[in-house]
């Protein structure tokens, strides 16, 4: 059985972001379509929790992407720097919002450090 590259799931979790949030925020995304969607994001409120939350998708699945190409090229260092920072932004994230899905970058970033050291 192949086993699926920590890029891979990286991108999984892009993916999946974009699906949640797309449900979660439909009827902020509604109203944003429905009005004048330039300068409609403010600073704070719902709609920017809504647009922050949706571009963390597409740069969760590059990162995936990259990461792809870094373990295909076996570049050790860039495996273990994302491994890294991976379980660091997942940790954090996980103490200052337990019901979220940052757990899930501390089981990628570790899954990346226990490659990237055995490599």
């Amino acid at each position: 059985m192949k086993r699926h590259s920590a890029g891979h799931w990286l991108q999984i979790v892009g993916v999946g972001h974009g699906a949640i949030g797309a449900v979660i925020y439909r009827d902020v995304f509604a109203d944003m379509v429905r009005g004048n969607l330039l300068n409609s994001v403010p600073d704070r409120g719902d709609r920017a929790a809504a647009f922050w939350f949706m571009a963390a998708a597409p740069a969760l699945w590059m990162g995936g992407r990259l990461l792809r190409s870094a373990e295909e090229h076996k570049d050790i260092p860039a495996q273990r720097t994302a491994g890294v920072v991976l379980t660091a932004v997942g940790v954090t994230g996980t103490a200052a919002m337990p019901k979220s899905g940052f757990p899930t970058l501390v089981g990628i970033g570790g899954l990346l450090l226990r490659r990237s050291l055995r490599g």
